[in-house]
């Protein structure tokens, strides 16, 4: 039976970060509780739906800021989602914090519900960083990832590259700081658009500096390698054995269930997602929770594609034979120092790689160049 994942969709924050791409709406105590009642109808009947008898594989809770919903509430969700997790099936059950919500009281309620992995938005430690992204500061960081490192044995750290005014040392400074702590796993995220809610984000962009993302990028794969990492996905370095089993679920092709405003779904090779609004999800029906999804109707060349690029995202790269270019071209990338041989007959990108992948994709595949100029 194959694996089947679980994502949790809380749209909620107290405040809205500049550079922030996901669906979230500012918190209220009716919303939130009104909110949850309609998680739990949508994961009981989207795991009756698509998961039968089904246990499932990993749960990952983001969004948004999961905890601010409190311990009632997040039992509740828990509660939902129980049935379909057991001790010897269920690998991983993350949940996403902010720094300023950990608490003691909260890390041992997320252990009593089952959660096993732990998330910290930690971002940056520049001062001068943490103000441009609107986040706590360096000060509450160590706080919160000394107390997760004593409670959870398993957890991770995100770090963004690219924030406006911040140098390379000062990322180098970011990642000291999180590795005092020896996290299993650290994703590195690049500055970039996208999302849910691109618009809200253009003015911040603007100050993004494209060209500082490549030394700062290359400088966090050079000091997380140095440190034992393995750097097994574009964003994401793990301890090994420690990669996120949910995040390989999404690269893999494995099937998984998104619930909330803005999640998106893949099973049986079909993608669906319910749009990114929490007045639409509200306005659902009660006897029909999964009312209003919508279906991607994209062709068997557009998930060719797609899943080509999933497999240069990520450490196992690709069969040879998935790429539709001859020798020269190989040969051209791997002198390059953007693409590596191995196996005999895999290919993968190089950490410089990593930065162009859309402009690899488009060398190794005369397809994909085709639609690109169109």
């Amino acid at each position: 039976m194959r694996p089947l994942s679980l994502y949790i969709h809380v749209p909620f924050c107290t405040r809205r970060c500049p550079y922030c791409s996901f669906y979230h709406v500012h918190d209220s105590a009716a919303r939130m509780r009104t909110t949850v009642a309609a998680l739990v109808r949508e994961i009981r009947a989207a795991l009756a739906q698509t998961g039968g008898n089904r246990t499932l594989h990993t749960v990952f809770v983001g969004g948004g800021t999961p905890t601010v919903l409190g311990q009632e509430l997040l039992r509740d969700l828990f509660g939902a989602v129980a049935p379909w997790t057991s001790t010897e099936d269920t690998r991983e059950i993350t949940v996403e914090v902010n720094p300023e919500d950990v608490t003691a009281e909260l890390l041992d309620v997320l252990a009593s519900l089952g959660v096993n992995r732990v998330s910290v938005g930690m971002q940056s430690m520049s001062p001068t960083g943490q103000a441009t992204l609107g986040r706590c500061t360096p000060e509450t960081n160590r706080r919160a990832l000394s107390s997760v490192a004593d409670r959870f044995e398993n957890f991770s750290v995100d770090v963004l590259l690219g924030v406006p005014g911040e140098s390379t040392g000062e990322v180098t400074d970011t990642l000291t700081v999180a590795l005092e702590f020896r996290p299993p796993h650290v994703s590195a995220y690049c500055l970039e658009r996208g999302g849910d809610v691109d618009a809200a984000t253009g003015q911040f962009f603007e100050s993004v500096d494209p060209e500082a993302l490549a030394p700062a990028y290359l400088e966090a794969c050079r000091l997380l390698a140095a440190r034992g990492y393995t750097h097994y996905e574009v964003s994401n370095f793990a301890q090994p054995g420690r990669e996120s089993l949910h995040n390989c679920a999404y690269w893999t092709g494995s099937d998984y269930v998104g619930v909330g405003p803005g999640a998106h779904s893949f099973v049986d090779g079909r993608r669906f997602s319910n749009p990114p609004s929490l007045q639409q999800y509200l306005g659902r029906p009660r006897h029909n929770p999964l009312d209003g999804r919508v279906f991607d109707a994209r062709d068997d060349e557009a998930v060719r594609l797609e899943r080509l690029m999933l497999g240069l995202r990520t450490r196992t790269g690709l069969p040879r034979a998935a790429c539709r270019c001859d020798d020269t071209e190989i040969r051209t990338l791997h002198d390059e120092g953007l693409l590596e041989c191995f196996d005999g007959n895999r290919v993968r990108l190089s950490d410089s790689g990593y930065l162009i992948l859309d402009e690899i994709l488009f060398r190794i595949d005369a397809r994909a160049a085709g639609n690109h100029r169109t």
